[in-house]
């Protein structure tokens, strides 16, 4: 993230605070978010997804999440069909929530010039929303445990049967609370 990046965000959460808090507590919040993803085989992906997240409990919640991510290197799409669960730890008048948890997910690929096989993998997750009551700001990072085979491809991915994507994801994205 660049300077601009960095203080727009330093802003943002300054007003979120001043206005007031993350709303958090039991609830549904749905929210969309732009993801990254770092994969060594791969290389750099880019993408977005959708999230869906109920907090039967105050300080824990399950989320689940679809979303999309193109690695333009290597020509290969990846597909995430995600959940989770987390333990929140809502600080400031709830203004700012932090949170940790780990999921699941199934990874679906598909390549130009690849079959790669769809696999399961896991990842921890620690994350922030920082609030203006209904709407919230969230930044989550995550470390993705996945391996998968290659049966078969060109180009970058020619020489190898097993893509390693272990890799560092970051998303960035905003939350509604109903």
């Amino acid at each position: 993230m660049n300077a601009k990046g960095i203080t727009a965000l330093a802003l943002l959460a300054a007003l979120a605070m001043a206005v007031g808090g993350c709303s958090h507590g039991r609830g549904v919040e749905m929210g969309v978010f732009g993801a990254g993803l770092d994969s060594r085989d791969l290389g750099e992906g880019f993408g977005g997804g959708v999230k869906l997240e109920l907090n039967p409990l105050d300080r824990i919640s399950v989320d689940a999440r679809v979303s999309y991510i193109n690695f333009d290197d290597t020509d290969v799409e990846v597909m995430p069909v995600e959940a989770a669960g987390l333990f929140n730890f809502p600080m400031l008048g709830e203004r700012i929530v932090p949170y940790a948890g780990a999921g699941v997910g199934y990874y679906h690929f598909d390549g130009n010039g690849a079959d790669i096989d769809d696999e399961f993998g896991f990842f921890p997750l620690a994350g922030l929303e920082i609030g203006l009551q209904r709407l919230s700001i969230l930044a989550e990072a995550r470390w993705l445990f996945l391996q998968t085979d290659v049966d078969a491809a060109k180009a970058e991915l020619a020489n190898i049967t097993k893509a390693n994507i272990d890799s560092l994801g970051i998303n960035i994205g905003v939350l509604y609370r109903f």
